[in-house]
């Protein structure tokens, strides 16, 4: 017995030290071709933040990014964002440079080196060039804005397949072509706002089935043609602004299935005819813009029978008939331009409950009536 117990002993511990030896190869070998993260992390992130060096080596402004240095960690840098990514290693997702007066090109930037990115900002800064096609190489991309004052260009095509994509802005530019039509593959769209560039021709018919998209901004462009009836199918749409453009035609009777709607622009254009029916539907709208264009006939009498309405510009048209008298549901309402119509009639009822309106304007036409003189501005 007393000789036993020593040999098992050694055995056991000879099992332990095999068992130690055989953890520490496999931990060996698994370092060898799966590195673990602390000796990689930052592998991604130095190649990616060698291309903005290279891009702000381009720049005219180098000095605003002056955290950009290559014996720096790219995920400290101004305006960069890095995560881990699916192999444990990281990669920047955001590049947000907005406000900061940076001057030089887009192009310049090597996109194909940033495939993680998910949001670009680099508004209101001093870029010119082109947006350029090169911007395809960003495929999980999901917000882009590139507002601002210099970038002269069609849109390019290749943009339409970012289709991760959910928040585009381009407003104030020099962008001038049409839209493009495989605009139609951003299913996920959001947000799409090119208001204040040199935009022209049709707005094709690319909305259809772009049923995320919750604002459409195109006001302040060269836009012609009419309203296409495709844009009734967006039914998360909550704002619609085209005024300011050379739109013609009617007011399709489909935008009154939109009854998601809080804000419809259309002003400075030239409709014609009359304002559709079906606009007693927009049950939550609480902005209507529809100055100087050529429409005419009577308003629906029901247009503000939910009561949400807080500006009603309807001035310069030749609008007949009544004020509706549904208005004075209208208890929020602060400002109403009907001035320039051909309305008639007594508007003692359709405004005299409005205790936050703030300015009225309904002069030039047969209307009779007494309002209230608490107001802050009534022309008559």
């Amino acid at each position: 017995m007393e000789s036993w117990l020593p040999s098992k002993f050694t055995t056991i511990l000879a099992e332990i030290l095999m068992l130690v030896l055989l953890s520490q190869l496999v931990l060996f070998f698994s370092n060898l071709y799966f590195p673990v993260p602390i000796m990689v992390t930052s592998s991604k992130s130095e190649s990616q933040g060698k291309a903005l060096l290279q891009w702000k080596a381009t720049l005219e402004t180098q000095d605003l990014l002056h955290t950009w240095m290559s014996t720096g960690n790219p995920c400290t840098w101004t305006g960069i964002t890095c995560k881990y990514d699916g192999y444990l290693m990281l990669t920047i997702i955001r590049v947000q440079l907005g406000e900061l007066g940076l001057e030089g090109k887009l192009e310049t930037l090597n996109f194909s080196a940033l495939p993680s990115l998910h949001i670009l900002n680099l508004t209101n800064n001093k870029l010119h060039g082109t947006i350029p096609a090169a911007i395809l190489a960003l495929p999980k991309l999901t917000t882009l804005y590139l507002f601002g004052k210099n970038l002269r260009s069609t849109i390019p095509l290749e943009l339409g397949n970012l289709t991760r994509i959910k928040t585009l802005w381009l407003s104030q530019n020099q962008i001038s072509g049409s839209l493009p039509t495989s605009f139609a593959k951003l299913l996920n769209l959001n947000l799409l706002t090119i208001s204040k560039n040199f935009l022209v021709k049709s707005v094709p018919p690319v909305f259809r089935n772009l049923t995320k998209l919750k604002c459409l901004y195109l006001w302040s462009n060269r836009l012609s043609g009419s309203i296409p009836n495709e844009i009734g199918n967006l039914v998360s749409l909550t704002g619609f602004n085209i005024s300011n453009n050379q739109i013609t035609g009617l007011i399709l009777p489909s935008l009154g299935s939109l009854k998601s709607l809080t804000s419809l622009a259309l002003s400075h254009n030239y409709l014609f005819g009359k304002m559709p029916d079906e606009f007693t539907n927009l049950t939550n709208l609480n902005n209507l813009q529809l100055v100087n264009n050529n429409l005419s006939d009577n308003l629906p009498q029901d247009l503000a029978r939910r009561g949400l309405l807080n500006e009603l510009a309807l001035a310069y048209n030749n609008f007949l008939g009544s004020i509706p008298t549904s208005l004075k549901n209208s208890t929020n309402l602060v400002r109403a331009h009907l001035e320039r119509n051909q309305f008639t009639g007594d508007v003692s009822e359709s405004f005299r409950v409005h205790i936050y309106l703030d300015y009225i304007n309904i002069s030039f036409k047969k209307l009779s009536g007494t309002l209230t003189p608490f107001w802050g501005h009534v022309l008559i």
